[in-house]
Parts: structure tokens; C-alpha cells; sequence
């Protein structure tokens, strides 16, 4: 069974969150696959104040979701990914795993 997670972004401002959900994520797609994720979905939410991306992703049964984004996070094909993108405009990056639950269509 996959392990999923659920990533919400927080960024300075709402150009950014644009750039980074309209830019970088459809690049990290192309990426994703190399280092054993699957997406899901990027969502905002519909009366957020802040700007906040909310994605889930999901790794291969076994793999540490830390170790897979650690690994993810130095590599060449995510500074490819965030070319013209400045990485501070992300204020802060929640994780939460998720346990699905006996019926979800997601396991």
C-alpha cells in the first residue's frame, strides 16, 4: 500500500502561490515519477485568507516519506523545476501522513 501525504505550502504572497501552482508543480510532474511519487492534486482552498497550496502526493510502499522528499529536495530536477522561482517566497511547508481508511477509493 502507497503512502500518502498531505503537503500545504504557505506562501508570501498570491503571485507566488500562482507562479508556483500555474510554474513549478506542472514541472515537478515531469519529476515526480524519478523518485518513486505520484500527484494527486494540487488544490486551493475557496475562502482561504492566506495563500496556501494544499497537494497530495504519494510514494511506494516502504519508502520514507522524509528520505524521498530529502533526496527530492537536493537534486538537479528540483532546481530545474523552481527556475525563476524564488524558493523563499515559501513561508512554511506542513506534512501530515494519512492512514486511508477501509474504504477509501485511495490506498
Amino acid at each position: 500500500m502507497r503512502t500518502f501525504e498531505l503537503r500545504v505550502y504557505t506562501l508570501r504572497t498570491r503571485e507566488a502561490l500562482d507562479f508556483y501552482a500555474e510554474t513549478v508543480y506542472a514541472r515537478h510532474l515531469h519529476n515526480f515519477g524519478l523518485f518513486g511519487v505520484e500527484a494527486h492534486g494540487l488544490w486551493t482552498a475557496k475562502a482561504d485568507d492566506a495563500p496556501r497550496a494544499y497537494v497530495l502526493v504519494s510514494y511506494a510502499e516502504g519508502d520514507d516519506p522524509a528520505e524521498v522528499a530529502q533526496r527530492y529536495i537536493q537534486s538537479p530536477e528540483v532546481a530545474h523545476d523552481t527556475r525563476d522561482f524564488d524558493v523563499a517566497d515559501i513561508l512554511g511547508v506542513e506534512s501530515t501522513i494519512l492512514v486511508p481508511s477501509a474504504n477509501s477509493p485511495l490506498k
